[in-house]
């Protein structure tokens, strides 16, 4: 799951009397300190926050500026992991209705709310609806990011759950080695990326009864994630399938959550 940053430049604003309209740069000053509560795992005073933000900012840019589009989503991702999957869905159905039309549907911010939208399905084990929304997200992005790209690499970590919820292992299995491959390359060993894939590739070989090949996945993630703080965050959503569930296994699909 990832956040999107705003477009309006984060400068530091000059004083201003106690009575005066908040300027747009005070408002995105106010959705950085959303976003620094969202990075410390404090997602109800961070939605509180986007909330208060969406509420500053509409009147001066409409509900189509990309930057609205972009407190949805992040709004969206705040909601995903205190496990209200609807009210993530919605946020993130929001944040396409301010993006698409500023813009248009191949852009990579909207295709990383698809892509969000897909976690979604995910987590209400839509793993054939979800399997189809990240292979469109990595056939889209693919020319516009190329092929070793993190964007890329998440989008194959989320697919790599979409199969393995199926018990599509072998494909799964293959999808998250890709994605590993990506981060490793990107980010050399010693990153919170790397380490959520050898999670994701515990939990996979862990379904295979490959309990000695899991339990060297396991040790590499624990220690990649202890070096560098990673933490998981845990999905709440009480039906998934997949244990532990994806979220928890992959800590965030935010590039803010994630510390190298």
């Amino acid at each position: 799951m990832k956040t999107l940053l705003l477009s309006f430049p984060l400068l530091v604003t000059a004083f201003f009397p106690a009575l005066a309209q908040p300027s747009l740069g005070d408002w995105a000053n106010r959705h950085r300190q959303a976003d620094n509560l969202f990075k410390q795992g404090q997602f109800e005073e961070a939605i509180k926050q986007y909330e208060y933000v969406l509420k500053g900012r509409l009147p001066f840019q409409g509900k189509k500026h990309r930057d609205i589009g972009a407190t949805y989503n992040n709004t969206g991702v705040a909601y995903f992991f205190l496990g209200e999957t609807e009210k993530a869905e919605q946020a993130y159905e929001k944040a396409l209705e301010s993006l698409l039309p500023s813009l248009g549907a191949r852009h990579n911010d909207v295709l990383t709310v698809k892509a969000n939208l897909a976690f979604v399905e995910e987590s209400k084990n839509n793993f054939k609806k979800a399997q189809k929304a990240f292979e469109l997200c990595i056939q889209s992005k693919l020319p516009l990011v190329g092929s070793k790209h993190p964007d890329i690499a998440d989008c194959r970590e989320g697919l790599a759950l979409a199969l393995e919820g199926q018990k599509k292992h072998v494909e799964a299995l293959e999808q998250m080695n890709l994605a590993l491959e990506i981060r490793q390359a990107k980010f050399g060993n010693n990153h919170t990326d790397v380490g959520a894939s050898y999670a994701g590739l515990a939990l996979i070989l862990l379904n295979q009864e490959k309990f000695d090949k899991a339990d060297k996945m396991d040790a590499q993630a624990r220690k990649i994630l202890s070096a560098t703080q990673g933490q998981y965050r845990p999905n709440k959503n009480p039906v998934s399938k997949l244990r532990p569930e994806p979220a928890e296994i992959l800590k965030a699909k935010s590039k803010s959550l994630r510390l190298p």
